[in-house]
């Protein structure tokens, strides 16, 4: 039996923040990881997915170089050249953060291999670099195991050597057509870069939006832009089947919605990539038989990410509340910070950001319009073009716009929902208002380097002063 004071199950972003807390603060910490350190956002999310989406928009700016005075009629795609530097992203990033030896170096055990819960205080795991049964017996356990692609039930989908986001990566050769399936982050990221590297999309949803969780208002304007590029989208479209015939997918639709429910479409496509959602990685681990909970979404835990075994806690995409590196790095903070101090601090999400790294891209932090005004009742909204952002025009990257949702009299920051190139850069200045408390009004008084698109914020900020309710109900009452 080997005695630890932390154990983590699972080396992706929050099973490694808490790893090197860990041997910070002094505490005897094993790192168990199945594969390989860096998680699903190194090998298969974030940073494969980032770099092919600069790929892509290399690729477009050399398409439509004559708009900036640029003669370049040639355009090739080497794809086995573009897997190459997504790779040595990856390996880039590895070396320097993710790679084992670092984190033995700085004292934490890492151990690979498979493992389950013999009980609450024990984790058996099978060493693969010794091939010995080893048991972890710790004082407390945090579950990191992150999660998978949920594949739908489609008949015959099996047949189709379908794509997903963790093998997509192995493509041998771009696809001529491609067919997306759900038109979430990971489908309208993927799409659009293949779009641009010179695969024929199109995007399958079986609701009538896409990027259904963003602002109705982005929702359509993404809908337009990327229309407008070429990519064909069925929304209220669901697969009812899949055929092989030697190397082409035959796909048949079914319109949603439709009175006699009997509205079929057939078309055919070369790959179908599918990025419908994700599952939890729970399974094997033996986690109902030492008393922690589950459901569809992942493990069940309270707002101290704890358990109901009370020495384990989970964090990260596994227990399915928000899927997003930073989110997981955000509670093992937490978890770490609970550990060490004698008064605990509950989870506050009340503030979470994030970016759809789309182009143009896509970045909101908190409520939409929707949400605010069955929240809040009246509420003030605030518009801004990108044709308006200085910046914006002179690189010729005027297409979205910048919508702040904020209560009537004082301003205070109730949503902000940005389209626009270096959106997942200027959303931060509004996520540290509204984590601070700080009204829209204050933010026109900060000086802003010109010309930045963070200008942006500073102008919105100032339609407060010329908009807002307070201000145009003290016109009323004095007349001016």
């Amino acid at each position: 039996m080997e005695n630890y004071d932390i154990a983590i199950i699972g080396g992706g972003s929050a099973g490694l923040v808490v790893a090197i807390a860990g041997v910070k603060i002094g505490k005897k910490t094993v790192l168990i990881e199945k594969h390989r350190i860096g998680g699903d956002c190194l090998w298969t999310g974030c940073v494969p997915s980032k770099a092919l989406l600069k790929v892509a928009k290399v690729a477009h700016y050399l398409k439509h170089s004559g708009n900036y005075g640029i003669d370049r009629t040639e355009q090739k795609i080497d794809w086995g050249s573009v897997k190459k530097y997504i790779q040595d992203a990856q390996h880039t990033i590895e070396e320097e953060h993710d790679n084992p030896e670092r984190f033995r170096d700085m004292g934490v055990e890492v151990v690979f291999g498979n493992g389950h819960f013999q009980n609450p205080n024990t984790f058996v795991v099978e060493d693969s670099e010794n091939g010995k049964t080893r048991e972890i017996n710790s004082k407390k356990f945090v579950i990191s195991t992150g999660s998978r692609p949920l594949i739908p039930d489609i008949k015959g989908l099996d047949t189709c050597d379908y794509l997903d986001s963790e093998n997509v990566w192995d493509l041998e050769e771009l696809p001529s057509r491609l067919l997306v399936v759900g038109a979430g982050p990971i489908g309208i990221e993927l799409g659009q870069a293949f779009h641009r590297l010179g695969s024929m999309v199109s995007i399958v949803q079986r609701g009538d939006r896409i990027l259904k969780k963003e602002d109705c208002d982005v929702s359509e304007k993404m809908l337009e832009y990327l229309s407008a590029d070429g990519i064909e989208f069925k929304l209220n479209y669901t697969l009812s089947e899949i055929t092989r015939e030697n190397s082409k997918i035959c796909v048949s639709f079914k319109e949603n919605h439709t009175s006699n429910g009997i509205n079929h479409v057939s078309e055919v496509y070369d790959k179908i990539l599918i990025a419908a959602g994700r599952l939890p990685n729970i399974e094997g681990l033996n986690l109902e038989g030492i008393g922690v909970h589950i459901d569809k979404k992942g493990i069940l835990v309270n707002q101290k990410l704890q358990t109901h075994a009370k020495n384990i806690y989970a964090a990260g995409d596994v227990i399915g509340e928000y899927l997003f590196t930073h989110v997981a790095a955000y509670q093992a903070q937490l978890l770490v910070r609970n550990f060490i101090l004698p008064w605990s601090r509950k989870i506050n999400y009340s503030v979470v950001p994030w970016t759809t790294f789309s182009d143009p891209e896509v970045a909101r932090c908190g409520l939409t319009e929707e949400e605010a005004r069955e929240k809040h009742g009246d509420v003030d909204v605030f518009l801004l073009s990108q044709t308006d952002v200085d910046r914006a025009v002179a690189d010729g990257e005027t297409k979205g716009f910048t919508k702040v949702i904020t209560s009537r009299w004082l301003g205070k920051i109730l949503g902000v929902h940005i389209v626009g190139t270096n959106a997942g850069e200027v959303i931060h200045e509004y996520v540290l208002a509204m984590q601070q408390g700080i009204p829209l009004r204050k933010l026109s008084g900060m000086m802003h380097v010109y010309p930045t698109y963070s200008t942006s914020t500073w102008r919105i900020a100032a339609k407060w002063i010329s908009e807002g309710t307070l201000v145009n109900t003290i016109r009323k009452i004095f007349g001016k």
